[in-house]
């Protein structure tokens, strides 16, 4: 499997940038990549001899910045007139300081926003004596922290640059070239570019259901970056996603976790629900027939969900199943199918369960026998969520069709709104074949793969705790894709260290401890 390209979420971004110094490519080599893309573009849109007019830059606080610089100094280098104008006095992160301090060796002029107005007042670009700017470059935040469109609208200092940007331009804005994104993209203090250039491959949000730019991009460009090989397989960078802690939190804000299974055997559904609680989520439901509930030695960390169902999971538990995900605050996550065994009425329960999991929007896991309670070759109707067979129950269920391509089937014949390609929903569906390296794909091109571990990872039950920490992590708020990287990336790394301090005797109730380790070591490198 090559790597991948698909129109990346814009927190896909930082996932790339740090697997990529995981994998050699330090983030300076990309930095600077990305600026000298932006400098021979803007030099190539400067009409007649560079004598003549100004490039100014408008160069916020974060990476998007760094960018900004880059580009500063090469155009500089080039025989170009620059002016920056900073959003503020100083870089949020070193990489983008290190170019700040590189761009200010030439000595290009540099106005910096003090609040209220710059500390040296830029030329005016109208009446006598007006200075003339050919291009204005847009490297202030690019998307920002709060995604593209109405929500993203910038405050504070960047807000009043391109406040004060529209009012001095207003006799005649020049040309608008726009780093990853115009700052603001769908807010009312949008700078309209005539010129987008976006880094590595497009980003959600870009294009409206139909596949069209929005307007205000202008023409878009893909510039590519150095990236190694395999940056699109997981990695330690896809802690990057995972949702930050709120210090004002309640009981049940970070999620509930429903986990279906259990019958024949009592440890998976068990295992599952202890993956799920080392994610971060707040409260774990684990449903299993009375029988296999009486064998179990109950974890003082998971809640037990009552149902009639005796030996194994039939019809008569559904409806109380489904009052559990729908009512009060619901479950964020569904994990069904861990230990449930395949009799006919657990199939048919299990299908009943994914229909109304399907109309009420809750994402679910469907793991081990649920797969076998799937359509033959399709995805089920509706269901928003990840499939984790092995090769057997993948052969079973969709024989020889690539399961890229039963997941695109499904894309086109469900609603706009659950899968746009174009947007967020697009990581809505994953299958993750699972194996000496796990195989995931999705919606749109995703596909990457999960390598590393430990031989003992083949021991059962390892498949339990990984869809146990998918559904904990889409309970927490990670969408599938999200979800299925990071948890595929932390089984391993847990299995990993267990194996080096345990050996062979590791087994998988080891492992949801490890598995805590493994997130908050992977999170020291976004905290």
């Amino acid at each position: 499997m090559s790597d991948a390209s698909w129109l990346l979420h814009w927190d896909e971004v930082g996932v790339f940038d740090i697997n990529s110094t995981a994998l050699g490519t330090p983030p300076l080599e990309l930095m600077l990549a990305a600026g000298k893309h932006l400098a021979n573009i803007a030099a190539s849109g400067v009409d007649g001899s560079p004598d003549g007019v100004e490039i100014w830059l408008l160069c916020g606080p974060g990476n998007n910045g760094g960018d900004g610089y880059v580009a500063a100094k090469v155009l500089a280098e080039g025989g170009f007139n620059i002016r920056i104008l900073a959003s503020h006095t100083s870089q949020k992160t070193s990489l983008a300081q290190a170019a700040r301090d590189n761009a200010t060796e030439p000595g290009i002029p540099i106005h910096i926003w003090l609040g209220k107005d710059w500390d040296t007042q830029p030329p005016s670009v109208t009446g006598d004596g007006a200075t003339s700017v050919g291009i204005l470059i847009d490297a202030l935040l690019g998307v920002g922290p709060g995604g593209a469109g109405a929500a993203s609208q910038p405050r504070g200092a960047v807000g009043e640059v391109l406040s004060w940007t529209a009012s001095h331009f207003s006799g005649g804005a020049p040309k608008v070239l726009a780093c990853d994104l115009p700052t603001g993209f769908g807010s009312n203090l949008q700078l309209r570019a005539g010129l987008t250039v976006t880094f590595h491959e497009e980003k959600l949000g870009m294009r409206d259901s139909d596949g069209n730019y929005h307007l205000g991009l202008g023409q878009v460009v893909i510039a590519p970056l150095p990236f190694p090989s395999g940056i699109t397989d997981v990695g330690i960078g896809d802690v990057m996603r995972y949702p930050r802690l709120n210090s004002e939190a309640r009981k049940g804000d970070r999620g509930r976790v429903l986990v279906v299974g259990g019958g024949p055997y009592h440890g998976a559904p068990i295992l599952a629900g202890s993956a799920a609680a080392r994610m971060g989520a707040d409260l774990i439901h684990v449903a299993m027939p009375t029988e296999a509930l009486k064998r179990v030695k109950w974890p003082v960390d998971l809640i037990p969900e009552e149902i009639p169902d005796e030996e194994f999971l039939t019809g008569e538990s559904v409806s109380g199943l489904v009052e559990r995900m729908t009512t009060g605050r619901g479950v964020q996550a569904l994990v069904i199918g861990p230990g449930s065994g395949r009799a006919e009425e657990t199939l048919r329960a299990m299908r009943s369960l994914l229909t109304a999991a399907a109309e009420h929007g809750v994402p679910c896991v469907i793991d081990a026998d649920a797969i076998y309670s799937l359509p033959r070759g399709e995805w089920p109707t509706g269901v928003i969520g990840v499939a984790t067979p092995h090769g057997v129950e993948r052969e079973g269920w969709l024989g020889e069709d690539d399961p890229a391509e039963i997941i695109a089937q499904a894309a086109e014949s469900a609603q706009p709104s659950k899968w746009d390609l174009y947007s967020e929903s697009a990581e809505n569906a994953v299958i993750i074949t699972t194996g000496e390296s796990d195989e995931i794909v999705g919606l749109g091109g995703r596909s990457s793969r999960a390598r590393g571990g430990n031989p003992r990872m083949a021991v059962a039950g390892t498949g339990d705790l990984l869809a146990g920490s998918i559904g904990g992590l889409m309970a927490c708020g990670m969408s599938p894709w999200a979800a299925s990287r990071l948890a595929c990336y932390l089984l391993r790394e847990a299995g990993r260290v267990a194996g080096e301090q345990l050996g062979p005797g590791m087994v998988a109730s080891d492992l949801p401890q490890y598995l805590a380790g493994a997130l908050a070591t992977a999170l020291l490198i976004r905290d």
